[in-house]
């Protein structure tokens, strides 16, 4: 059986491939395209395998494969959207779960065109109907957290040079795409490693309730995407630093748990755990930062309706 800790590793990297594709900036729009072939079944309530009911979507080059997903993270997927950034939807959109299997004709469709051809089904098995509307709505913007600007004990500049915030996450959505979670896994680098131009979990332990990232050599642009997943909230920098930054950022097993509850996924977190360390207060004190809360206009995807799919 696996530890509460190593299982919450594994559900969160599978998560992290659903949000890096719903962080990914999109190509120019595509026109409207269907999967060739595509089955959408109920999950199986008991899952069997390494992975178990661990939800994934893994949009690989012309084939799509889900795995014990809610139809919000498929909309996720789809529609290059945050779960902040959807308004709306069903009683069982973050309930019922389904195993989806789908090939495009030509078997040589990019991420860009699979996520159309996942409108296309969603519209077509489940009835889905959604518009795109500018709503105000609340953000944080991120801003040291000192009047002198100095940084937190987990902060520093970064001797090192490192590619491109895009390119590297281009890298991880050809991970996903092409072996999955465990693909993943192995790009971002070991625990404890000191690898240049990564990004490494740490897992939680008995003297830390937290799951940790470990990041060398990166932009703010990444630390903006990593508290944007995390807060639940469009988070936009404020800071003026530029330049690749060493830090460590770290978040409690609670907050975790309530994050991705949102999308119909259970953490499975030892009982009686003791609260973790609050995700406001670890970046103020560890980085040196905070976010300061406002509101915005901003765009977001209103579903107006779907319906349970009829299975194969």
């Amino acid at each position: 059986m696996r530890s509460p800790a190593l299982a919450t590793v594994t559900l969160v990297l599978a998560a992290t491939g659903v949000a890096l594709l719903a962080q990914a900036p999109p190509a120019a729009p595509a026109a409207q395209q269907n999967f060739e072939v595509a089955s959408v079944k109920p999950s199986n309530p008991n899952p069997t395998g390494p992975l178990g009911a661990t939800p994934m979507v893994l949009p690989a080059l012309g084939r799509l494969t889900a795995q014990n997903v809610t139809l919000r993270m498929l909309v996720m997927t789809a529609y290059n959207r945050q779960p902040f950034e959807i308004i709306g939807g069903t009683p069982w959109w973050n309930q019922n779960k389904f195993d989806i299997t789908a090939k495009a004709e030509d078997g040589s469709a990019n991420l860009d065109q699979m996520r159309m051809m996942l409108r296309g089904l969603l519209a077509d098995r489940f009835k889905l109907k959604a518009h795109a509307e500018t709503r105000e709505v609340p953000v944080y913007n991120l801003v040291l957290a000192r009047s002198d600007g100095k940084l937190g004990p987990k902060m520093k500049a970064s001797t090192d040079t490192c590619p491109d915030f895009k390119e590297q996450q281009q890298k991880m959505l050809e991970a996903i795409a092409k072996g999955g979670v465990s693909a993943l896994q192995s790009l971002m680098g070991k625990p404890g490693e000191n690898k240049p131009c990564s990004m490494t979990q740490i897992p939680p332990s008995p003297d830390n309730l937290a799951l940790g990232f470990k990041a060398t050599g990166q932009s703010l642009e990444l630390m903006v995407t990593l508290l944007t997943q995390l807060s639940g909230r469009p988070v936009i920098n404020k800071t003026g630093l530029t330049g690749p930054y060493d830090f460590e950022l770290s978040i409690s097993l609670q907050a975790l748990a309530a994050l991705y509850q949102e999308l119909g996924v259970t953490l499975p977190l030892p009982p009686n755990l003791p609260e973790g360390p609050a995700l406001m207060t670890t970046i103020q004190e560890d980085l040196g930062l905070k976010l300061d809360s406002q509101r915005a206009p901003s765009e977001v995807l209103v579903v107006d309706g779907a319906e349970l799919p009829t299975p194969d």
